[in-house]
């Protein structure tokens, strides 16, 4: 048994690192091709692809019912039949799809008018909506299967497809450039969702199954507030800047939301990949391994983020421009509510793997009510800037609400919540005095040197084992090809030893013949 625990763990970090790692290259192409995109549109364009997908991320748990948040925990109830389970989720996805894309394309014009997109954008994004859902949803059964070489493949085609057909078409046709930029977002996705569709009839897993719907539905349907509120939390700020001070403010907002976003790509990765192992290892019991591993994953985090708000005025010129240099007050705020938001997670994960929804959806309203009151408050009088303070604000609630909900309501004491908010605290401090020195580049880049020392510092166990494992690897690797190399010479000698044998027997077997004749 405590080998077949070993071997399931070194198959769950195996696939967690590869996920982890390959979501994060993924993820910053979008980083990387963020200056291209800024040069080849204008402000305006820029800031209503931004809005484009606001309203996606806003919209999707509408269109899918939250299904994809039971795979995880069916994987553990239904063992053995997610690929049935997955194929049904399937299916009722698209019912509901069906039916919220026919009524949105009846009051398209609205609908346009409401969301502050063209019509041909609308109907991209309706399109969206109802073809990007499969995709999620094999995603989820690959990553809690720790399939992580179909998930790598998945993850590469949409971000290539997406990046390169958007390319090919600013630079070839003469159309509106934000609307040819949803158009190379949309056509990869609509693609590789219908190869999934193929596939789940083919294996005949697309059927109405009740059981299976009654249980997504009673673990998922909680969860639409939740996501919807989560999205709020994170989206309404730009909606608000559009209303209030046009779409330029929010290209402005968006170019810094996208560097902050940086730490998002990894801390999201590393939340994925941790969470069936998450998952796996509570199930099992053993809290002890938990508690032990997710120290280290915040202090990463945590330092992850602290360079991000470091190296900030730099990112942003690389980014934008002198044009977009003025938004760089906004990425402290905005990469310390990731941070906060990385933190929080681990006690959500409690809550889910128990399913308690209730709790998960009741946190987030109260976040978003409050995000979206002080939205209306600061950014008619503070500007763009504002936004990204209230949104930090709405995930320190939100970390303060599950840290007492798990506790207190559910007793249930998992992590040293001493050390979750006292690294929280310290990068907030640490983000103040990076943020007075953006300034003083000499004095910051000392700053930077010494917390780069301290990292070393912290890690150095870690680093230590990492390359004592590379040179065992090495060395093993060096001891397989010495060994290959002395194979075929021991052939040889063999060989040649026999040889000379035969030819030692052959004048005996003559002189026996001598002396018989």
């Amino acid at each position: 048994m405590s080998e077949k625990k070993t071997n399931m763990k070194g198959v769950a970090l195996k696939a967690g690192f590869w996920y982890a790692f390959s979501n994060i290259m993924v993820k910053a192409i979008t980083f990387i091709t963020t200056p291209v995109f800024t040069r080849l549109l204008t402000t305006a364009q820029y800031g209503e692809v931004q809005t484009f997908m606001s309203w996606h991320s806003l919209l999707l748990p509408l269109y899918t019912l939250n299904l994809t948040y039971s795979v995880g925990r069916a994987k553990l109830d239904f063992p053995d039949q997610l690929e049935q389970y997955i194929g049904s989720m399937q299916l009722l996805s698209a019912c509901v799809s069906a039916v919220t894309s026919v009524l949105a394309l009846i009051f398209l014009k609205p609908v346009s008018g409401l969301l502050e997109l063209s019509a041909f954008g609308t109907v991209l994004l309706i399109v969206y909506l109802f073809f990007g859902p499969t995709i999620n949803m094999y995603q989820a059964g690959y990553r809690f299967r720790y399939q992580y070489r179909q998930n790598i493949a998945i993850a590469w085609i949409i971000a290539l497809g997406t990046t390169l057909l958007s390319l090919l078409l600013i630079l070839t046709v003469d159309a509106d450039r934000a609307e040819l930029r949803m158009l190379g977002i949309v056509i990869p996705t609509v693609a590789l969702a219908s190869v999934f569709w193929a596939k789940s009839l083919k294996n005949r897993c697309v059927r109405v199954n009740g059981t299976y719907w009654r249980y997504a539905l009673k673990i998922s349907v909680p969860m639409i507030l939740h996501t919807v509120c989560m999205h709020i939390l994170s989206q309404s700020d730009r909606v608000f800047i559009t209303k209030i001070w046009g779409k330029d403010q929010t290209g402005l907002y968006s170019l810094a939301y996208t560097y902050g976003m940086l730490l998002h790509i990894l801390t999201s990765a590393v939340s994925e990949s941790w969470l069936p192992w998450f998952h796996d290892t509570y199930f099992a019991g053993n809290h002890a391994e938990i508690r032990k591993n997710v120290k280290p994953l915040i202090l990463l985090g945590c330092y992850i983020g602290l360079a991000c708000i470091a190296f900030a005025p730099e990112a942003v010129l690389v980014l934008g421009g002198e044009k977009y240099a003025e938004a760089v007050w906004c990425v402290p705020p905005i990469v310390l509510g990731v941070v906060c938001q990385f933190i929080y997670t681990h006690y959500v994960n409690i809550e889910l793997h128990l399913k308690k929804m209730g709790y998960v959806s009741g946190g987030t309203i109260f976040a978003a009510g409050l995000n979206l009151l002080l939205n209306w408050i600061f950014i008619p009088v503070y500007g763009y800037v504002a936004a990204a303070y209230t949104t930090l604000a709405g995930y320190m609630a939100l970390l303060i609400i599950h840290a007492f909900i798990t506790h207190r309501v559910l007793k249930v004491k998992l992590y040293n919540d001493l050390f979750m908010f006292g690294a929280m605290a310290v990068t907030a401090l640490l983000t103040v005095l990076l943020a007075f020195l953006y300034d003083r580049r000499l004095i910051r880049y000392a700053v930077i040197a010494a917390g780069f020392v301290s990292f070393l510092y912290v890690f150095r166990g870690f680093i230590t084992g990492w390359r004592k494992k590379l040179r065992q690897k090495r060395a093993r690797a060096a001891g397989r090809k010495a060994n290959a190399k002395e194979t075929p010479d021991t052939g040889t000698d063999a060989a040649a030893a026999e040889t000379e044998k035969e030819k030692e027997k052959e004048p005996e077997r003559s002189g026996l013949n001598e002396e018989n004749v």
